[in-house]
Formats: C-alpha cells, sequence, structure tokens
C-alpha cells in the first residue's frame, strides 16, 4: 500500500484525536494545529508533511508559547485544575514531542502556562525555639 492510499484510510482515526485534542486541552487551540501534533506524535515520518503545511498556513512565532491562567475564566481555571490533578501535564505535554521538533516545523503552538499561585495574606512560618537546660 503507498503512503496516500495510507494517509486516506487513517484520516478518519486522525480527524477524531486531533478532535479529542482540541476538546481536551480548549478554546485555545485551533482544529490545524491539533491537527499537525497529532501527524507529529502518530507518524514522525511526516514531519516533512507538518513542515509544508505550517508554511503554507504561518501563524505567529514558531514554537511552544504559553497562555497566562489570569486571563482565563474562573470556569476554565477550574478545568484545567482537575485536569492537571489527574494527568500532571497538559494534554500537549501528554503528546510528549519535542519543543525542537515543533520549532523545527514552523508551528505555533499555545500550551497551557503554570498555574497561578493564589495571592494571599503571607502567613509567618513558625520558627522553632532553641532547646534550654535547667539544671535541678
Amino acid at each position: 500500500m503507498n503512503i496516500r492510499s495510507t494517509r486516506w484510510l487513517l484520516a478518519p482515526i486522525r480527524q477524531h484525536r486531533s478532535l479529542q485534542l482540541v476538546k481536551r486541552h480548549g478554546p485555545s487551540l485551533p482544529y490545524d494545529t491539533a491537527w499537525a501534533l497529532i501527524t507529529l506524535h502518530t507518524a514522525p515520518d511526516e514531519k516533512l508533511l507538518v513542515h509544508v503545511w505550517a508554511r503554507e498556513n504561518p501563524d505567529s512565532t514558531p514554537g511552544i508559547h504559553y497562555d497566562r491562567w489570569i486571563d482565563l475564566s474562573e470556569k476554565e481555571q477550574r478545568r484545567r485544575q482537575r485536569w492537571l490533578r489527574r494527568h500532571n501535564r497538559s494534554p500537549i505535554q501528554l503528546l510528549d514531542l519535542e519543543a525542537d521538533l515543533i520549532l523545527s516545523t514552523g508551528l505555533h503552538v499555545l500550551d497551557w502556562g503554570p498555574p497561578s499561585q493564589p495571592r494571599g495574606p503571607k502567613v509567618p512560618t513558625p520558627q522553632r525555639r532553641p532547646d534550654t537546660k535547667t539544671q535541678a
């Protein structure tokens, strides 16, 4: 079977995986970028195909970039917190693609930035008292 036939037969599977990635990642990941990431994950030998697609559809600066949690809605922040508690990494990071590979193809990927730390009053840490020995 030649490569064109293989691509044609596997297209529905790749489309389904791309849609699942968009659903898991959230609204900041376009379908086309998800398709390119899934292609790199499932068939790394098709790097040239992704590179050509990225050149024909230029976006922004190539590479992995991170969004800011502060700019997200509370609902989206909670959804991501639940995901991270369960999986420890973002859906894109679970693909285990090297940053150099993404950069070399020319893709612009907006991944989840680190969760913002809650800003509350600073609680002083209790200091340890020196041991005092009393003589009897």
